[in-house]
């Protein structure tokens, strides 16, 4: 048998709590503990000597017939009003089922009380209730949960918000900016590609169609790796054994009369243990794959020369190009600038279309929205 602990019950006369099982009146108004009581547990246990819970009863109270008042089992008549225990007084657990089972109750569970769960493994009978415990314990879980639950948001928002402060100062960095500038000079530069067209050889595992082989062999392409041989190796592998079992605590049993008992179990403890274990590794090898690589001459266009001009002022050109007759001019590009000082007193490079270039004079004030590139266009008053 499981050790015994004292419960406690609520007045439902003057509304006193807490009571210790042990008391069958209310401390504070003298009224009896009635059918109605509902005995339980609090957040700490009161466990009864062992030389005391000799004397405890592992009966439940029967309720008087009459007066409605709970009675000790050992007692035959009500200690209330005197009248004597019969074949149809209820006890406390009977007295809480519905009134069309108290006809077809037998008595053999009698001295059933509600099981407080430890373990789920724990089988407990259907017509057993399921006692109410001090939810203590899981409040202290849930705060413990909440402060962790917050921490772990805390720091995600902390992350988050610096990710958002970069994220919108790279975007202000990149965001174009409004200058003013006097100009005092114009550059500008213009640049033509030119290509030719050349036999050049080339190599590649496909031939393509408009070349000519010149020759083709046998090449490594790449390595596969496969499997040369094995060696023996051994290992520690850990593995798990009982070593022996221990007797823990897994619920409470209402004894119905202000005492719960302890429902015990056993569980095995494990053991951690090594064993070698031998076993087989493959060492592999790299394995070389051929393919055929083609030699071949093939005519492109290539990059050639460029020609180059550049200069201040308005008056850009474009060079002579002089193209020989395998020469193609392959693009063409160009670049217009001012020179000038901001409204700080500041000299700036500002690159401008060819319109808005165009359309300015030396000493003029404009103003322009430039780019992080330094590339601007004319703001329109």
């Amino acid at each position: 048998m499981g050790r015994i602990l004292e419960g406690f019950w609520d007045c439902k006369y003057c509304g006193t709590t807490h009571i210790g099982g042990r008391h069958r009146e209310c401390p504070n108004c003298g009224k009896a503990r009635s059918k109605d009581t509902e005995f339980y547990l609090g957040t700490e246990r009161n466990y009864v000597p062992k030389n005391q819970s000799r004397d405890i009863s592992r009966n439940p109270d029967w309720v008087c017939e009459f007066c409605q008042q709970l009675n000790s089992d050992n007692d035959t008549v009500c200690k209330y009003c005197g009248s004597s225990r019969t074949k149809r007084t209820l006890n406390y657990f009977q007295a809480k089922l519905p009134s069309s089972a108290h006809d077809s109750y037998n008595g053999s569970d009698s001295n059933s009380g509600c099981t407080e769960q430890m373990n789920s493994g724990e089988n407990i009978s259907a017509s057993t209730p399921t006692c109410k415990a001090s939810d203590q314990p899981s409040r202290q879980k849930s705060s413990k949960s909440v402060k962790e639950f917050l921490a772990s948001h805390c720091y995600q928002l902390l992350i988050t918000l610096l990710l958002v402060a970069g994220i919108v100062g790279m975007v202000f960095l990149f965001l174009p900016k409004e200058l003013e500038i006097t100009i005092n000079e114009f550059t500008w530069t213009r640049t033509i590609d030119i290509e030719r067209y050349q036999t050049v050889e080339e190599s590649s595992w496909s031939l393509p169609s408009n070349s000519r082989l010149l020759y083709s062999q046998l090449e490594i392409h790449h390595y596969q790796s496969v499997i040369d041989h094995y060696e023996i190796r051994t290992r520690q592998v850990a593995k798990q054994r009982i070593s022996g079992y221990e007797t823990y605590v897994s619920g409470y049993r209402d004894l119905g009369n202000g005492y719960f008992e302890e429902i015990t179990s056993q569980r095995p403890i494990y053991e951690t243990y090594y064993e070698t274990e031998t076993y087989q590794e493959p060492v592999y090898r790299d394995e070389p794959v051929y393919k055929t690589k083609y030699y071949y001459e093939i005519e492109k266009w290539l990059y050639e020369r460029s020609v180059l001009t550049n200069g201040s002022g308005k008056s850009p050109y474009w060079g002579e190009t002089n193209l020989s007759s395998d020469e193609r001019i392959a693009s063409r590009s160009e670049t217009y600038s001012i020179i000038g000082l901001d409204s700080k007193g500041e000299e700036e490079t500002i690159i401008l279309s060819f319109e808005d270039w165009s359309s300015l004079e030396v000493g003029q004030t404009v103003k322009l929205r430039v780019s992080i590139g330094g590339h601007g266009e004319i703001i329109e008053e």
